[in-house]
């Protein structure tokens, strides 16, 4: 089953905005005149204008907000009315730009208010669009925390980075030596062929060597596509790992494993995914779709 399926991407907006909101507050609680504290809009563009909010202290126990809006630091026309809607008090001559006062007792009250600005005025998405280092000063972590000890490596859990396809190619071959006790068949495409029950899983690395493609054609001689194309999209929404496919009249499974670095510890758990999969399903996809396997059953 997939792990997302009750993944609910609204509430998990809310919930992000939420812990933002309680996070900034604990922030402005304890906030002293030493020094500002500026929420911006992360931008793509550092020449781009950064919306956002300044606090400061700027009496005793007093907190004042100032918005930096998007047109050259001033909010345009409809920032304007939604900040005035949600109780930004206007700019004046004295301050340019739309801004509040609290008693920092009230720092949650000026928390949500902040909140309530960023996602609703400048649309931001999620706090992760925010700018980095200073999501990290709102985000610091609470309590102590003691790093695990790291163990030694296994020769399998090793990395490596290879420079060329064919470097990777004979590292490749050498796990599957070690694996299968025999060197791996390649095909004129460079393919290596193994053999997993009914079915047969093929290797292949790509131009750039940065990934691994292990696929499996399960099904061959499939009739009818639309059904087959239905059957297909309800189990690559169930699968965890493999991407069913098909490709004119056959039923390929398909997983990707990233190469740069190349670690032999993935390609193994890839192997027994993949041969999971296809050993599995097989037949069942066969009778399902009316075709026949890569193997016969005798």
């Amino acid at each position: 089953m997939s792990d997302y399926k009750d993944f609910d991407f609204d509430s998990t907006q809310k919930e992000a905005w939420e812990e933002f909101s309680r996070r900034l507050d604990e922030v402005l609680s304890v906030m002293d005149a030493t020094a500002d504290l500026t929420i911006s809009v992360a931008s793509a563009s550092d020449d781009a204008p950064r919306p956002g909010i300044r606090f400061s202290i700027t009496a005793p126990q007093q907190i004042s907000a100032y918005v930096t809006g998007s047109a050259a630091g001033r909010a345009t026309d409809r920032e304007g009315e939604l900040l005035a809607g949600l109780g930004w008090n206007e700019p004046t001559d004295a301050e340019p730009l739309f801004h509040t006062a609290v008693d920092q007792e009230s720092s949650a009250e000026l928390a949500l208010l902040s909140t309530d600005t960023l996602a609703d005025v400048f649309g931001v998405l999620h706090p992760i669009f925010l700018e980095p280092d200073q999501l990290a000063e709102i985000l610091q972590v609470q309590g102590e925390w003691t790093p695990l000890a790291p163990r030694p490596l296994s020769r399998e859990e090793m990395s490596l980075r290879t420079g060329s396809r064919i470097e990777l190619d004979h590292l490749v071959d050498a796990v599957l030596r070690r694996e299968f006790g025999h060197p791996p068949l390649r095909n004129e495409q460079g393919d290596v062929a193994i053999r997993v029950g009914s079915t047969m899983v093929f290797l292949r690395s790509t131009p750039d060597a940065a990934e691994l493609v292990l696929f499996s054609p399960l099904v061959h001689d499939v009739s009818g596509r639309s059904r087959a194309c239905e059957v297909l999209n309800d189990l690559n929404v169930e699968s965890r790992f493999g991407r069913f496919s098909l490709h004119r009249d056959r039923v390929f499974v398909q997983l990707s494993v990233a190469a740069q670095p190349f670690v032999p510890a993935h390609l193994h758990q890839a192997l027994r995914a993949l041969s999971q999969i296809a050993d599995g399903i097989d037949d069942e996809l066969a009778s399902r779709l009316g075709g026949r396997t890569t193997f016969q059953s005798s």
